[in-house]
């Protein structure tokens, strides 16, 4: 860095990414270490004597073979010199020829099922399963809950259903997650969401922040940095946040993944948005979410085709039924009993003929069918069909189970089963 035009060169990539200017830095350095080079003789030397750079860039690549490195690996090691020479318009494109084979360090490497990820939740402390779960169950990165420094992160204020007055509790699960645009990898804002296990580990960790003597505002941090001595302490009141750092965030969770991970298996902390992606791409193979809607929450650029409908700030209608796709699709992410698939069917059904009885979808998505008792539901099915308009003939009826074998040979038509003691017909 004492050489002006390295530091020009880390100034300007430090322009859109500090972490790259960083990463780029230290493999200049290496690199140049074991080349025997300091960064004025490197560039000279690449304009004056191609071939004895390029015979020094052989010798380094074989000596890192010779030790067992592989060929992914030593070929990112050439971005910060080829960084560096093109900043210095030195032009020099003969590095050594690799073969390179994609994720060949990750052949291991899968995601976790719900059985395992639920193994590693139990060795964490409540801090640690609260970053897991949020970057299994909302899809977010490890940079959106802190940053590279710990300056910025996700804030309660980001959570719009959270309240944290006299009680801490959220009006509505699944939810809402909006992810701020200087959080999002792709520097656009957008929406994910929250499941109920989450939803409960975040309150008991909000609640014994608040016991601890913190005071919780919107701008607190959705996962708190601990108490910090010395100089970690001094910068992070210089910032003035709790904000954890990225490496702090994985570093959190990376041994209980490894200690989780089935023998020949690895997990790592990302493995925990594959978590989610995979889940949720499950889901969308049973029919339970679209693929703009599984995509928008994880946060991806969807195409041309996802930015003209979820690709903009979502209003009531559509956050509602990418609210209700979320809770359909809980069961596929929750490592806990969620409702069972056949209730969350059933009221599917019932919600349907309700709607077809004369009740707007708005009305019908409102109730709450697994609170309202038998003789509840058959009163709601016969008064909307009084209030029907008269037609030739009923279109459907829920009879007493003893009375369907006698209906059905009279012509009318099974329809959905509507408790264990009725059934709903469609007359003939």
């Amino acid at each position: 860095m004492a050489d002006p035009r390295v530091r020009d060169w880390y100034d300007a990539r430090k322009l859109r990414s500090e972490l790259s200017a960083d990463v780029y830095l230290r493999q200049l350095g290496l690199m140049l270490k074991r080349l025997e080079l300091t960064p004025s003789e490197s560039i000279s030397l690449g304009s004056r004597d191609p071939d004895e750079l390029r015979r020094r860039l052989i010798r380094y690549v074989a000596d890192l073979k010779r030790v067992g490195r592989l060929d992914s690996y030593v070929a990112k090691t050439f971005d910060g010199l080829r960084s560096f020479f093109m900043f210095s318009h030195m032009a020099f494109d003969d590095f050594p020829k690799l073969e390179p084979i994609r994720g060949e360090s990750l052949v291991n490497e899968r995601v976790p099922t719900p059985e395992e990820l639920g193994r590693a939740l139990d060795l964490l402390s409540l801090r640690g399963r609260l970053i897991a779960l949020l970057m299994s169950q909302t899809g977010v990165r490890p940079g959106v809950i802190g940053s590279y420094h710990g300056e910025k992160g996700l804030t309660l204020g980001d959570l719009p259903e959270l309240s944290v007055g006299r009680e801490i509790k959220f009006s509505e699960v699944p939810f809402v997650v909006r992810v701020p645009a200087g959080l999002s990898k792709t520097r656009v804002a957008y929406t994910t969401f929250g499941s109920g296990q989450l939803a409960s580990i975040l309150v008991s960790s909000l609640a014994e922040r608040r016991e601890s003597g913190e005071k919780l505002s919107a701008l607190s941090p959705v996962v708190a940095a601990g108490e910090a001595r010395g100089a970690a302490k001094i910068s992070r009141e210089a910032r003035g946040t709790r904000f954890l750092t990225t490496k702090a965030i994985v570093s959190e969770v990376r041994e209980a993944l490894k200690s989780a991970a089935p023998e020949g298996t690895n997990f790592r902390p990302y493995s925990l948005r594959g978590y989610c992606s995979t889940r949720l791409l499950l889901a969308e193979g049973s029919g339970l979410i679209s693929r703009d809607l599984r995509e928008a929450i994880l946060g991806h650029d969807g195409g041309a085709a996802a930015r003209y409908n979820v690709g903009k700030r979502w209003g009531d209608e559509l956050l509602s039924e990418a609210r209700a796709a979320y809770k359909r699709c809980e069961r596929f992410l929750s490592t806990t009993p969620t409702k069972s698939d056949s209730n969350e069917g059933a009221d599917r059904v019932l919600k349907a003929l309700l709607e077809s009885r004369g009740m707007s979808k708005k009305e019908a998505q409102k109730i709450d069918i697994s609170s309202k008792s038998d003789e509840e539901l058959v009163e709601l099915f016969k008064r909307l069909g009084a209030s029907s308009p008269p037609t030739a003939t009923p279109l459907e009826r829920a009879v007493p189970v003893g009375e369907v074998a006698g209906l059905l040979e009279q012509g009318w038509q099974f329809v959905a089963a509507l408790n264990p003691e009725h059934a709903v017909l469609r007359a003939p």
